[in-house]
């Protein structure tokens, strides 16, 4: 288990590190294979200048754990109390993880890089695109799977391999509770 803090504008004390080493051992207490020695966690604090004094400092706890990653964002008016609504809003999704962990029988399966070719800037009075992100190509999974790995990252959408299709698919999240599924029509359909 790897443990990286980052700071963003502020400085923390040592003693603030060991407090935030000593709530993530709490919460590997919580599911046994958050301490398998590929999981790494990274917390990032950061202090920004917000209308809010509530909002001045922000938490984001990744945990890379084997084969998911669960995400935990919140601000707060202090970097402590931060942490502790970071540290207790991770709770859901770790148990979630851990459930998923006790009803999965599937094997993992090897994943492999893929790149998106970039296209050649164009002059265009359209946004432009503010960042850019590769993945790695995850193991096939079902819709229900997709909704779940979205949900334990705290997503709105995921792009996922489905496993019915043989094709990516995007899940996302509705305004009123619900799913939705975007699927590519292909010429053959």
């Amino acid at each position: 288990m790897q443990i990286k803090i980052k700071s963003k504008h502020l400085n923390l004390s040592d003693q603030q590190k060991e407090n935030i080493e000593a709530k993530v051992q709490k919460l590997v207490n919580l599911a046994d294979r958050l301490n398998d020695e590929s999981t790494e966690f990274r917390i990032e604090l950061r202090h920004e200048k917000s209308r809010k004094a509530e909002d001045a400092y922000g938490c984001q706890l990744t945990i890379f754990a084997p084969n998911t990653v669960i995400r935990s964002e919140t601000r707060n008016e202090s970097v402590e109390n931060a942490i502790d609504a970071c540290m207790d809003k991770i709770r859901g999704p770790i148990e979630r993880y851990k459930s998923k962990i006790h009803r999965s029988d599937k094997k993992a399966v090897a994943t492999k890089e893929f790149e998106v070719p970039e296209k050649k800037e164009e002059p265009t009075d359209l946004p432009s695109i503010l960042r850019r992100k590769r993945f790695s190509s995850s193991a096939p999974m079902t819709e229900e799977e997709a909704i779940e790995h979205m949900e334990l990252i705290g997503h709105e959408f995921c792009l996922f391999n489905n496993e019915d299709t043989g094709r990516f698919s995007v899940v996302y999240k509705r305004h009123d509770g619900y799913y939705g599924i975007v699927e590519p029509k292909m010429e053959t359909d």
